[in-house]
């Protein structure tokens, strides 16, 4: 069975892999072209397949296309054997705490359940007018049972502390993390260590970058292109407007690729191995196609400690030109 971990300030006990249900969008494509159409009884054996796997922390969101209602069906009548996440906030105004309310509520509905086990702030940037006022919604929201705890994602440096001014401690800080994308190292871990904040790692495998399928950028499907690391003219999805660093990453993948053949481990394995060493991270948060990408993930083994210095070294210079800026997708980051 896969190791369980209790995230911080929280009773919460979680499989240190998570399910991402971002895909779940009961058979309609993503505007962003990340994700194909996918039917829901492709998204049901997905569910099946992670728990017989010991995966019991599923993730979703309000501005996922679809996917909570989906999740909600697929567990009826089993909702008390997992651990759920979902987010409050949508790409299109900031939240008055009246909105989180009928957030809160319709996700209820959606997820089919009367209690959210780990409710997210999903951007800083949705709740920055009366911030504190919504931050007290949401412990409103606690003490009437309908969350148990509170997370958040995104949030840098500033936003961790003000949340902790206004008495607000997230049990987590959803971050985008991977080998390839380690910009949280040089500001945001560190504050979370400082206020013992669990990290779940979103983009564990970099949108399929470290899978080890990917060695060339004519590989990469037009709806992976969209980060950063990409030229802005990669694809008509992009809107960073910056010139990425696609050679310097396709460079990296072949040497990660050489080292993952000497350990005798798929790439995937090796970058979630990676990731669940460093510090503050509690769960990879994996999403996938296919029943037999759940078992593939599952499969993480752990990595010696000179493997995984190994690795880092490689990615160093990747991580020294993107800086600071932890945002993917914004060439002024929304992390602040």
């Amino acid at each position: 069975m896969m190791e369980r971990v209790t995230l911080p300030n929280s009773d919460l006990q979680v499989s240190q892999l998570c399910l991402g249900c971002w895909q779940f969008n009961d058979n309609q494509q993503s505007a962003d072209k990340t994700w194909a159409a996918q039917t829901f009884d492709e998204s049901k054996a997905i569910v099946d397949k992670a728990l017989s796997c010991g995966i019991n922390f599923l993730d979703t969101a309000e501005g996922y296309l679809n996917s909570e209602q989906t999740v909600g069906r697929i567990l009826e009548g089993r909702r008390r054997d997992v651990v759920l996440a979902t987010k409050v906030g949508v790409r299109v105004n900031q939240y008055k705490p009246e909105d989180i309310e009928s957030s809160v509520m319709k996700s209820l509905q959606n997820l089919k359940t009367d209690y959210i086990d780990l409710y997210q702030i999903h951007w800083p940037s949705y709740m920055t007018e009366n911030f504190v006022a919504n931050l007290n919604e949401l412990k409103r929201q606690k003490s009437l049972g309908r969350i148990r705890h509170c997370g958040v994602c995104n949030f840098g440096p500033q936003n961790i502390s003000d949340s902790i001014d206004a008495d607000f401690i997230p049990v987590t800080n959803q971050l985008p993390y991977n080998l390839l994308w380690r910009s949280i190292e040089y500001d945001i871990i560190p504050k979370c260590a400082e206020n013992n904040i669990g990290i779940m790692a979103y983009s564990p495998l970099q949108q399929g970058m470290l899978t080890g399928k990917y060695l060339q950028l004519a590989d990469v499907p037009e709806g992976r292109r969209r980060t950063r690391l990409f030229n802005c003219n990669s694809t008509s999805l992009s809107k960073h407007g910056c010139d990425g660093a696609e050679e310097m990453m396709f460079k990296n993948l072949r040497s990660l690729k050489l080292v993952c053949d000497e350990l005798g481990m798929s790439m995937s394995s090796v970058a979630l191995s990676w990731l669940l060493q460093q510090n503050q991270v509690k769960c990879c948060i994996v999403g996938a196609s296919s029943p037999a990408q759940i078992e593939s993930n599952c499969r993480a083994l752990t990595i010696s400690q000179d493997a995984a210095v190994r690795l880092s070294s490689i990615t160093d210079e990747l991580k020294s030109h993107f800086g600071r800026n932890a945002d993917p997708w914004a060439p002024v980051s929304r992390m602040s």
